[in-house]
């Protein structure tokens, strides 16, 4: 009987879905509606957008042209800071308070799809998403895939650059020069730097009130701020699915490779190389000792310079923080791993009118972004603000930083900017702003794009191939739904205690419980997912 109800749902699914696709025509989709529409839609507001002449996110240029271009009024049915997105996300959808148009993660998704609660976008992508929008969508075609459940696609991916995940150590040069160091090569001379910048005064203020390394109390996943980059010098990959020598997946904490580095933490831990209150501060709290210029190196991501060294400089202009590769502790080269970088996706609600207005805003946005008569107002402002982030849906081509960072080597090489499109004329100004003027703004876009910087080192890594990819990009299995989050909790307390002077066994109790409280049924579904997409 369950089974003859779940055909049935699925054939009453598939001749709603036709019955939609034959009321639109590609006239409907490269027309604005008339009269023009209601769409709702919810999001989050990261803390990185800025506004100006007192526009909000419910009242900005995108806001304008969807109204004038596309015939949709959009508004908002809730906005959130990106920090309280998942909780209020999950309280409307047990409510069942769904808009026309929603963000959502992963598992979100899935669950919602499964319920038949999201709209089937895979015949409307098909016949009417323009070339633009395909060809950026679909250019790499794993993360595509990340945006169907049972084959079918329920929602547009935001696609980004795996490569834009890779690991990067930062180093105070400054302080190297004036401790009279030279620049690493090995792990072993980062520790010794490490040291250096602990104990022997680099900010020159008369007290060892400074520490080697910046740690975050989330020091074990991939951001700012974190050790990961240390743990890919001992070949180890917290948090990520490798493949092993026999061709399966396993999950990076528990392998032999994690012990090496969690003793060498735990040494500098006691050592005072590391600020004893780690374990309590989250990124925001690292940041202002970074800030305050009491920590000399940090382990981060291309985006790192932007979102935690910038206000170092700011408060002190002689600070110069220079990008380097992770670094090993053997003499096998160190590699980073990249990660699935879809962390959202936009799906229309079942229930909608209008379910090709998604395809609509889609187009519309990428004949803007890309087209022959590329919107220069919808990307940066005269100002310098990044107004693209108030766009309601985005996606960006895998390779689209790394190869800006490319075409503006190649415009300070030569002279001539013509070549760069108008996002990256505006990295290439503010890089000019801080060599020519020092501006602390243009500081950060010349250690993302320019010199020394992060995409010199990524460019490393993607031209000799030194690195490796996180294995898992599904869906999260219905194990992970149940188990992995008090796994995680597990793993973080566990760590962060032997850190703190535990005793490495500690580890390998971890490692036992993990099997035994969901680990083996997790790793069973990521193996037999994998399977299907080798």
């Amino acid at each position: 009987m369950k089974k003859l109800l779940s055909a049935l749902l699925a054939l009453c699914m598939l001749l709603s879905v036709c019955g939609a696709l034959a009321e639109v025509t590609q006239e409907d989709i490269d027309t604005p509606y008339d009269p023009p529409i209601n769409l709702t839609a919810w999001r989050f507001l990261s803390s990185a957008i800025q506004f100006e002449n007192g526009d909000t996110i419910e009242k900005n240029i995108y806001i304008d042209r969807f109204l004038s271009d596309l015939g949709i009024n959009l508004t908002y049915d809730w906005v959130v800071a990106e920090e309280q997105f998942d909780q209020k996300i999950n309280v409307s959808i047990v409510s069942g308070d769904l808009p026309d148009l929603m963000w959502l993660k992963a598992a979100q998704l899935k669950e919602l799809a499964q319920e038949g609660e999201l709209y089937d976008l895979t015949d409307l992508f098909d016949k009417y998403a323009n070339q633009y929008a395909k060809d950026t969508l679909m250019a790499d075609m794993k993360q595509f895939d990340t945006a169907k459940v049972n084959g079918r696609l329920y929602a547009i991916p935001h696609t980004a650059s795996s490569f834009d995940s890779l690991g990067v150590l930062f180093i105070r040069t400054d302080w190297l020069a004036k401790l009279g160091l030279a620049e690493p090569t090995n792990l072993a001379e980062l520790e010794t730097i490490i040291r250096a910048f602990a104990t022997q005064d680099p900010d020159g203020n008369g007290v060892n009130d400074t520490y080697g390394l910046a740690l975050q109390k989330e020091f074990y996943k991939h951001a700012h701020a974190t050790a990961v980059g240390l743990f890919y010098g001992y070949h180890a990959y917290p948090m990520s699915w490798i493949e092993k020598e026999d061709g399966t997946l396993a999950y990076g904490s528990v392998q032999p490779e994690m012990r090496g580095a969690l003793l060498k933490l735990q040494e500098w831990y006691k050592e005072g190389l590391i600020d004893p209150e780690f374990g309590v501060k989250d990124k925001a709290k690292v940041k202002e000792t970074v800030s305050a210029g009491k920590v000399g190196v940090v382990f981060g991501t291309m985006s790192s310079a932007g979102a935690f060294l910038d206000a170092s400089v700011v408060n002190d202009p002689n600070a110069d923080w220079k990008a380097y590769p992770v670094l090993s502790a053997d003499d096998q080269v160190a590699l980073p791993i990249t990660k699935m970088p879809v962390t959202r996706y936009y799906a229309m609600s079942a229930d909608t009118e209008h379910p090709e207005a998604l395809i609509k805003l889609l187009n519309w946005s990428h004949q803007s972004a890309y087209g022959e008569q590329e919107d220069n107002s919808l990307s940066i402002s005269e100002s310098g603000i990044a107004v693209w982030q108030y766009n309601v849906i985005g996606d960006e081509n895998p390779g689209k930083n790394l190869n800006a960072f490319k075409k503006i080597r190649t415009a300070f090489e030569t002279g001539d900017p013509s070549i760069l499109n108008t996002e990256e004329r505006g990295y290439y100004d503010r890089i000019l702003t801080w060599r020519n003027d020092k501006n602390p703004d243009g500081w950060t876009q010349d250690r993302i794009f320019g010199e020394n910087s992060s995409f010199a080192v990524i460019e490393q890594y993607v031209n000799s191939g030194n690195y490796i990819t996180n294995k898992f990009y599904g869906t999260p299995t219905d194990a992970m739904n149940k188990y992995m989050s008090t796994l995680e909790a597990m793993e973080a307390e566990t760590f962060t205690s032997i850190i703190m002077g535990e005793d490495i066994s500690a580890f390998d109790k971890y490692v036992e419980d993990f099997y035994k409280l969901g680990g083996t049924e997790i790793t069973e579904e990521v193996n037999a997912w994998y399977e299907t997409v080798k």
